[in-house]
């Protein structure tokens, strides 16, 4: 196999390959360490290379997994390579080694999946843009100049310029959602409790975040979605349409200039979901957004200061100035201040808050929203050295739809509609809680009506 015959290939393609001896998993392996050395230099997007692990899972496999073979990325944050650095984007955790595999991990190396590689990510995931000191910037591969999103930033691009047709992902605030956007691929949210967690938390984010996969296709997340979901959760998706109500959200809700081409890309949808059949009208959602953000900041910074002081305890000293970012620093201390009761509130609060989104969804199959309200940022446009408030700001002008769906617990995805130049650009569908078949179905069925996005 060629290198340029294997950027072509979508995982399950891929798999059907191998499976078929036409091309065996050290020679597709090969093509992703050959790809990587390709595009790495410009991109930044991989920044931890491991291939004696991926030929020791090769090694170590049965050879009849339904993925056996497949080249994967894995998110250097929150994805543990047993004996591989996680560095989660950060000096101050690139001393850790991990002593395990993730549990997500081992169900991926269990389908046949080969991880190689571990790709660039935020300090802590705590930014909608992929820049941290330690790892330096993932750049946009539609565009060098810009970002690839955060915090998935390095498997967005990495997975859009063919390294790998997937890598693991995760999403606490819009971090695969929003690099997807910003890369030309779908990403996709599931429900919260969906995907697994351990060995070492039972949920991420005080269940805001959650991890899954990016992914070349949207067959591909569907069926990756259905491998790794959990099997306890119940019947799933509700009954399932054929024709949905889908409702554009307006209101106060995200209080920010949206861009036009981000705006366009939300009229064109609706006309490609009339013309499919689908009932589309538009309804105004007010939520108290000042509520929702002081709840959130709660929960932020007293995840960020449980993580900072549970590596000081790994390290036995603390940590320095020099190890950590401005911003990282910020969320630590107020972390440090949080009583347990005001952590308690502020997950509560967050779910009362958040009732009218779920009182909308009783009533409606999906909502609509842009998916960024800007185009992708300049490289340095928004930067952990800014002060707190504004730093929080602009991040808020950048992506204000997709946190909601974190917040809130649900299933959201985002697909590319149009070009805007040499720029993909994508809406945002959410659902109800377990409507992830709707979504993933809908995103499906559009793939007829919608152009094919690639950087090369």
């Amino acid at each position: 196999m060629l290198v340029d015959e294997y950027i072509r290939y979508d995982v399950q393609a891929l798999a059907t390959l191998i499976k078929s001896g036409q091309v065996n998993a050290e020679e597709a392996l090969n093509c992703a360490l050959l790809r990587l050395e390709e595009v790495n230099s410009q991109l930044n997007a991989v920044v931890t290379e491991c291939p004696q692990f991926a030929y020791d899972c090769l090694k170590q496999m049965q050879g009849n997994e339904p993925y056996y073979g497949v080249p994967l990325l894995v998110k250097d944050l929150g994805f543990d390579l047993q004996g591989i650095c996680t560095s989660e984007g950060s000096s101050f955790f690139s001393q850790y080694t991990a002593p395990h595999n993730s549990d997500i991990i081992s169900q991926l190396i269990g389908l046949g999946f080969v991880p190689f590689a571990k790709t660039n990510t935020p300090e802590l995931g705590l930014s909608y843009v992929t820049e941290s000191h330690f790892l330096g910037p993932c750049r946009n591969p539609y565009d060098l100049d810009r970002t690839s999103g955060g915090s998935s930033g390095g498997s967005a691009a990495a997975v859009a310029m063919g390294i790998a047709p997937v890598a693991t992902a995760s999403d606490g605030g819009g971090s695969i959602r929003i690099p997807a956007a910003c890369c030309g691929l779908f990403g996709f949210k599931p429900t919260t409790g969906l995907m697994p967690t351990g060995p070492y938390v039972r949920e991420q984010w005080s269940g805001m975040a959650t991890s899954f996969v990016l992914a070349r296709s949207v067959s591909d997340t569907k069926e990756l979605f259905l491998h790794l979901m959990n099997k306890d959760f119940g019947k799933l998706g509700h009954r399932q349409k054929k024709k949905l109500h889908i409702s554009n959200l307006e209101g106060p809700f995200a209080p920010v200039p949206i861009d036009a081409p981000c705006l366009a890309a939300v009229t064109q949808i609706e006309d490609v979901l009339k013309d499919a059949g689908h009932k589309v009208d538009k309804v105004y959602l007010e939520l108290d957004q000042q509520g929702i953000g002081e709840a959130t900041l709660t929960l932020i910074a007293a995840n960020t200061f449980t993580a900072i002081e549970l590596q000081e305890k790994n390290l036995r000293r603390k940590g320095e100035l020099s190890e950590l970012e401005p911003i990282t620093w910020e969320f630590y201390h107020r972390g440090q201040t949080i009583k347990a009761y005001e952590l308690i509130n502020a997950q509560n609060r967050l779910y009362q808050l958040l009732q009218p989104l779920h009182e909308l969804l009783k009533h409606r199959d999906l909502v609509l929203t842009p998916a960024l309200a800007k185009l992708p940022l300049y490289i340095g446009s928004l930067s952990t050295q800014d002060e707190f408030n504004r730093y929080l700001q602009k991040n808020t002008e950048f992506s204000p739809f997709t946190s909601l769906f974190n917040q809130a617990g649900l299933p959201a995805m985002t697909i590319p509609v149009m070009m805007h130049g040499q720029l993909p650009i994508s809406v945002q569908f959410g659902g109800g809680r377990g409507k992830d078949l709707f979504l993933l179905n809908l995103a499906l069925s559009l793939q007829e009506y919608l152009p094919y996005f690639s950087p090369f």
